[in-house]
């Protein structure tokens, strides 16, 4: 099945010299096509620049004019996040720990039990952790 669309894909890419330049040849055709399947109209852009079919709603691609290749220019002008934003690069990443954290168990319990808990949807586990607490009196 080939797609109707344009797609730039680099995964199969490597840093060499001849990489680089096969990444360069695939951004030009995709950026041609892009531009040719733009101009003929039908398509409009979403709120994150992506080209969309008008008529069926699919997602076409990235706007070729956001979506490129950094250039050797651009390359040369990136600088560390720690002399860009020292107060960006030294704050904790993730989720704050927490003051109670939680301790995972293991425990053997009757299977229409985890079916029936489960199928109360996202956060059973968190409801099973109340449950317990309400019924300790804690």
């Amino acid at each position: 099945m080939t797609n109707k669309w344009p797609q730039f894909i680099t995964r199969d890419l490597g840093d060499s010299d001849a990489d680089r330049a096969e990444m360069d040849r695939r951004w030009r055709a995709y950026d041609r096509d892009m531009r040719a399947l733009i101009a003929k109209g039908g398509l409009h852009q979403d709120d994150d620049g992506w080209w969309v079919e008008t008529a069926t709603g699919t997602l076409v691609g990235p706007d070729p004019d956001i979506e490129r290749p950094l250039s050797d220019t651009d390359l040369a002008r990136l600088r560390p996040m720690e002399q860009v934003a020292p107060e960006l690069a030294t704050r904790a990443r993730g989720r704050p720990k927490s003051d109670n954290p939680k301790q995972p168990v293991t425990i053997r319990l009757d299977a229409d039990l985890v079916e029936t808990l489960r199928a109360t949807g996202k956060g059973w586990q968190s409801r099973v952790n109340d449950m317990l607490r309400t019924a300790m009196d804690l």
